[in-house]
């Protein structure tokens, strides 16, 4: 399971280190060193240890501390503050705006609206980064039909089946190009048979929805050509002896050999065991196997340059088979799709 990042301390400020430079003084003042000694060992002139010593002496060490600068009070009030945080935490379009994007001109506008009080932009910056700790950020894309798939899962989850997630993906003798260390300036050089022949993988990785003791599930297929309804239908077949007694809901995308008539009237005869719902368009994140591409095009088939397709194709099989053994890396491809199935995952392939 992904863990979140740890927090890192905040840089010291010029004046944080002086005020240490200023407490360190005071503590060798305590032990009876002179001006000159702590001069050399705190890394200061003697004039200013020198005046340290005669404030130390006056007002202890609270004398040496830094003094924080008073200024006027702040416009807003604490409860004027939280209200304007509410306000803005309910988004720019609950306030009125066409889209969900906050600018210093619409905060401002909502300040005013909120307390009352005028503040000018850089204002509203201090207030922004400084009382309610926001910042810019760039917001993350999160396609609408994500809510859909959540609604395929507890349908699954209702019906104590297994989503399986299915995908296709192409090889051939080009080799996947990952970038490598080389001498500066030299460019390195993968040569590969100029051969266009291709062939076709398929996976299909599996989580029970309900029973996640009973792990992940990987299947993997390939084919020399690229898959068509046909060939689709002989792995799909595969797939229910693999099932075999069990539900599956199946979620793949939009490829025209999915949605054919042929396909559809084989998946009438199967309904059964096989229920098969569509992946949101133009949201290959939401897939699972796209992870698992991704892993064997950076491990195994990076920069490989095999002399016949049927050798790549081999060495993606042993990429599926390291990957088979690394229990909770077949996890972290959906965790990777933002997809949770609420509990935490036991490994076992």
């Amino acid at each position: 399971m992904p863990r979140a990042a740890a927090t890192k301390p905040k840089p010291l400020t010029r004046p944080d280190v002086c005020e240490a430079r200023r407490l360190r003084a005071a503590e060798l003042f305590a032990q009876g060193r002179r001006p000159a000694e702590v001069a050399e060992l705190v890394g200061v002139s003697y004039e200013a240890a020198r005046r340290w010593r005669a404030q130390w002496s006056k007002g202890g060490v609270q004398a040496l501390r830094r003094r924080r600068a008073g200024g006027r009070p702040p416009k807003l009030s604490a409860a004027q503050a939280t209200a304007v945080k509410q306000a803005l935490g309910a988004g720019a379009q609950a306030a009125g705006f066409d889209t969900d994007l906050w600018t210093l001109d619409r905060v401002v506008q909502v300040i005013w609206r909120t307390t009352g009080v005028r503040l000018s932009r850089p204002s509203a910056w201090r207030l922004l980064t400084q009382r309610l700790d926001w910042s810019l950020q760039r917001p993350e894309r999160k396609a609408r039909e994500r809510d859909e798939q959540a609604a395929d899962q507890k349908g699954a989850a209702e019906q104590r089946a297994w989503l399986v997630f299915f995908d296709e993906s192409g090889i051939s003798l080009l080799p996947v190009t990952r970038r490598t260390w080389s001498p500066r300036g030299v460019t390195p050089i993968l040569r590969h048979r100029c051969n266009w022949k291709r062939a076709s993988m398929a996976a299909a990785l599996g989580y029970h929805a309900s029973d996640h003791q009973r792990g992940p599930r990987l299947c993997f297929h390939v084919h020399k050509d690229s898959y068509d309804t046909v060939s689709l239908i002989e792995v799909l077949t595969q797939l229910g002896a693999f099932y075999a007694g069990q539900q599956v809901v199946l979620l793949w995308d939009g490829l025209g050999a999915h949605w054919s008539h042929a396909m559809r009237d084989w998946l009438d005869t199967q309904s059964a065991w096989l229920t098969v719902e569509r992946l949101p368009a133009y949201a290959p994140e939401l897939n699972p196997v796209e992870y698992l591409w991704a892993n064997l095009k950076g491990v195994e088939l990076a920069n490989f340059a095999g002399d016949t397709v049927v050798e790549v194709a081999d060495t993606a099989e042993q990429g599926i088979h390291r990957v088979c053994d690394d229990q909770q890396l077949v996890w972290s491809f959906l965790a990777h799709t933002g997809l949770t199935l609420d509990d935490d995952y036991p490994p076992n392939l």
